[in-house]
């Protein structure tokens, strides 16, 4: 009887092997920069920070930030990041931008009182000691 458990187990699990490796999976790229300036534009749905908003703004100082584009209606990035290694994503509408130890000024319209859209408006120049793009 435990054999016959045994056996319907590992059936089981090669059963679900072969499943997984027949299923296609999308890969994400990403980029990583080091000291770099950051200059963001377009609009997205999320940005996520531990500082608070002033009026839809910010400065910041060694802070980190992540920019998010989930592929929504309407939502666009585009971003130039410079010196070292240049990287520039233009209309992604499936793109994560994490900053680390950023410095500098953030725009967001979903915070904003005046610049209300459907999706806020983003705007960020910043230089950050680690930039991570992740996108599709």
């Amino acid at each position: 009887m435990i054999k016959k458990g045994r056996m319907k187990i590992s059936i089981g699990v090669l059963c679900c092997l072969f499943v997984l490796n027949v299923i296609p999976i999308v890969h994400a790229n990403t980029d990583h920069f080091t000291n770099s300036v950051a200059i963001i534009i377009g609009k997205c749905n999320t940005v996520t920070t531990p500082a608070y908003w002033l009026f839809g703004c910010k400065l910041m100082y060694n802070k980190e930030v992540t920019i998010q584009a989930n592929g929504g209606p309407e939502e666009k990035i585009t971003a130039l990041i410079l010196p070292s290694k240049i990287g520039f994503y233009f209309g992604h509408n499936n793109i994560g931008i994490q900053l680390e130890g950023a410095k500098g000024f953030f725009f967001w319209g979903e915070k904003s009182l005046f610049f209300q859209n459907v999706p806020p408006r983003i705007f960020a120049f910043c230089k950050a000691s680690d930039i991570l793009v992740t996108y599709e």
